[in-house]
């Protein structure tokens, strides 16, 4: 009775639609039109390197984050923050470490996705930021980086250089001071693959 019991429950569930068998094959966002050849399959066909983390440094929300190329880059980065940061174990006798953080390729794009927070929990989906790197010499003194934000609906909210005034209020302030890490906080890191 029991195997005919869940089995009726698993084929109802079937035929309603329920299962999802990739749940990031489901994009909660709407990708404008400009980014669409660029975005379409990212969910799908880049490499996600965070699950949901709760960021401090993004306004309290989750994120996930993915990246188009340049993974290796992200994940030597990381543990290079972890090596550098979070070592309890300090000697003050000991020098400071050098940084070895390393730099991303043009076209690397660092897509984050931002969820609201509720009872500690990822909630609803809110906006898209990333970071696309440029070829040298779009934005020198940010690192060549282009900073975008759309939200859900697909209504960009900013896009350009690190120098412009909303971006800089928003975006560039923080990662500018991260400059040896190429502008990137590789701060979580998920190895998914």
């Amino acid at each position: 009775m029991k195997r005919v019991l869940l089995s009726l429950a698993a084929g109802l569930i079937a035929a309603s639609g329920q299962v999802i068998a990739d749940p990031f094959g489901v994009y909660p966002f709407k990708i404008p039109p400009q980014y669409q050849a660029e975005l379409s399959d990212y969910r799908t066909d880049w490499t996600r390197v965070t699950g949901f983390e709760h960021s401090g440094l993004h306004w309290q929300q989750f994120i996930v984050v993915f990246l188009n190329k340049d993974v290796k880059v992200y994940e030597s980065n990381y543990l290079e923050y972890l090596r550098l940061y979070q070592d309890y174990d300090e000697d003050e006798d000991e020098e400071e470490p050098v940084p070895n953080f390393k730099s991303y390729s043009p076209g690397t794009i660092v897509l984050k996705e931002n969820f609201s927070s509720q009872s500690g929990s990822p909630h609803e989906a809110l906006t898209i930021t990333m970071m696309i790197k440029r070829q040298p010499g779009y934005s020198p003194t940010h690192g060549d980086w282009e900073y975008v934000q759309f939200d859900k609906q697909g209504k960009v909210l900013l896009a350009g250089k690190g120098t412009d005034s909303a971006i800089q209020k928003v975006c560039a302030s923080c990662h500018e001071s991260i400059k040896e890490r190429d502008y990137i906080f590789a701060n979580f890191y998920s190895k998914s693959k």
